[in-house]
């Protein structure tokens, strides 16, 4: 389906169509959401799905965006929300999950060259603590293992060649995302003495991360704004709704007291329609934020019916397929129910 669509977007670019069908009005708000930017070489002990592009990659992208869509910040989507109008013409926003460091070494300065404003969704543990998400362990063991087969569940994980572990790795990560937290809490502890490799230590896993000063700095700038990401990065419709609202309060509490600013907006960890609920939209209001933000969910065509279900996507590398995404949505983004 890739190759398909790369195909077909070649098309439109090469046959100048793209241009004509940008002439046509489009009353869309388009969320390009990013995890993790490289420079020059993909390489990491860490997951590597998490690595959208690289840096040069992210330039061009950016450069395209800039030029050819309205540029949105965190206030004009609230403003947006609020009104229940449609925006005045195709309009886009980018934003950032996780808090990872390279976000502030190597895409806060493409998105500065361009102007382009951006949401930063921190997961406070993770900043406080040094401490990298559950997907980036579970990655880290797998890649690190001299084992050749893991048991798991009653099943057996085969991890021979590279393709294995890869699978392994998606297999044990969508586990931890299906599960209620307290039966998968044990998981990373467990999984450690099955590979046979101790977890990364606090130095290594704290290279990965931004620091509050970076993030700081971050929020303080006119184009860049800082959402919340909640407290643990736990899946919020795996636990429960006590637990959930207090995950939502106290992420964004934090992050005022933390950088002296009102916290807007939180974007639902994973973010898929199985990892929130209404019941999750519900305590976002309470918890007293304008917008929440899910992932992978699609285009926001027309106005925003639900300021708790704001759709993002994600990138794809290819720069041609890029832009066509932003120009024809409907013709390049699936939209799951």
């Amino acid at each position: 389906m890739k190759d398909k669509k790369r195909m077909f977007s070649v098309f439109l670019e090469k046959t100048r169509l793209l241009d004509l069908l940008e002439l046509v009005p489009a009353s869309t708000l388009i969320i390009v959401n990013y995890h993790r930017v490289y420079h020059d070489q993909l390489v990491t002990e860490f997951d590597s799905g998490v690595f959208c592009l690289s840096k040069e990659e992210f330039d061009q992208q950016m450069a395209f965006l800039s030029k050819h869509t309205n540029l949105m910040t965190e206030e004009d989507v609230v403003r947006l929300a609020q009104s229940g109008k449609p925006p005045s013409k195709r309009s886009a926003l980018v934003t950032f999950d996780d808090g990872y460091r390279d976000n502030y070494l190597f895409a806060v300065p493409v998105l500065r060259k361009y102007s382009v404003p951006a949401i930063f969704f921190i997961p406070i543990e993770s900043i406080e603590k040094s401490r990298l998400g559950w997907w980036d362990i579970i990655a880290y063991f797998i890649k690190r293992t001299e084992k050749e087969i893991l048991p798991f569940k009653g099943n057996k994980l085969f991890l021979r060649t590279e393709t294995e572990k890869e699978n392994a790795i998606w297999i044990l990560q969508d586990h931890m995302k299906s599960v209620r937290s307290e039966e998968s809490q044990d998981l990373l502890t467990e999984l450690s003495f099955l590979c046979g490799v101790d977890f990364p230590s606090k130095e290594i896993q704290q290279e990965e991360l931004m620091n509050w000063d970076q993030i700081m700095e971050i929020g303080n700038s006119e184009l860049l704004s800082i959402g919340s990401h909640t407290i643990s990065h736990r899946v919020l419709s795996t636990i429960s709704d006590e637990d959930e609202l207090q995950e939502l309060t106290d992420s964004k509490l934090f992050l005022q007291q933390k950088l002296g600013c009102e916290i807007k907006s939180v974007a639902y960890p994973v973010g898929s329609y199985r990892t929130f609920s209404d019941r999750t939209k519900g305590n976002v209001c309470r918890a007293g934020y304008s917008i929440g933000f899910s992932f992978n969910t699609g285009v926001n065509y027309g106005s925003i019916l639900d300021p708790f279900n704001i759709k993002r996507i994600g990138p794809v590398a290819d720069l041609a397929t890029f832009k066509s995404t932003l120009i024809v949505p409907r013709l390049f983004v699936s939209h799951p129910y």
